[in-house]
């Protein structure tokens, strides 16, 4: 008997996401994130370049008790974006939301 499928390993430029693991690593460096850094980075990363709204990722990566209104959101992003470094990889679109930009 086989266990569960293990879900695939997302990839975008030089970032690698192992959900089984919960790993990210950056040009071989592996990073560390919080669990919600993880789970914004994880939504993005599976989009595959489509953008994903504030609110997808508030419904999808915090739990249902969560404001709305909050830049919970937009910290996260802002926070992950720094521990990813250079060259920017999260991309704002306006008034949309957020993805990973085109390698």
């Amino acid at each position: 008997r086989h266990g569960p499928a293990r879900p695939p390993i997302l990839r975008a430029a030089d970032v690698t996401l192992d959900p089984a693991r919960r790993t990210v690593e950056r040009g071989g460096r592996l990073l560390s994130l919080t669990p919600k850094e993880f789970g914004v980075l994880e939504q993005l990363l599976a989009a595959d370049g489509a953008v994903v709204s504030a609110e997808t990722l508030l419904e999808k990566v915090w739990d249902e008790h969560a404001d709305p209104f909050t830049n919970a959101v937009r910290i996260t992003v802002g926070t992950l974006r720094r521990k990813l470094g250079d060259p920017p990889l999260i991309q704002t679109v306006t008034s949309a939301g957020y993805r990973i930009s085109p390698s």
